[in-house]
């Protein structure tokens, strides 16, 4: 089966904040999107073109928590961070590095689909990534 035509993202520099519509901050060479907490640690950032930061996930309260994924960190976005649906990406496991494809953004981070071993009982699995590292590796 061909794999259709995918046009990667830009990449960026490791020390350059991307436009996109989430805000984006650099902290020790790491990329993420920051949440409301971020000014009193004194770290800038750049405003998103359609997001400010979001706030934090409620603790303890699974309702509070269902309702913010819901009706914040969940809205569907056109990237997270620069990354768009199709792109494919390197994600940093905790022992090794592998591929993966973007098949979603939200506020929250980019839904990644990457391939399973030989052998595993699915073909693939699906993680969020929310930040690249100094090597251009995403990771949660």
């Amino acid at each position: 089966m061909l794999r259709p035509s995918i046009t990667p993202s830009p990449v960026h520099h490791p020390s350059e904040l991307p436009a996109s519509s989430v805000p984006a901050a650099l902290d020790r060479g790491h990329l993420y999107s920051p949440t409301l907490d971020i000014t009193s640690y004194g770290i800038s950032y750049r405003s998103g073109d359609d997001f400010e930061p979001m706030s934090g996930a409620p603790r303890g309260d699974g309702k509070a928590f269902a309702r913010w994924w819901n009706k914040i960190a969940s809205i569907n976005v056109p990237d997270y961070l620069g990354l768009r649906v199709g792109d494919e990406i390197t994600i940093q496991h905790v022992t090794c590095t592998g591929p993966g494809t973007v098949v979603e953004t939200c506020r929250f981070g980019a839904l990644i689909r990457y391939p399973m071993p030989a052998g595993a009982s699915k073909p693939h699995a699906e993680m969020y990534v929310r930040r690249r590292n100094l090597a251009g590796h995403w990771y949660r």
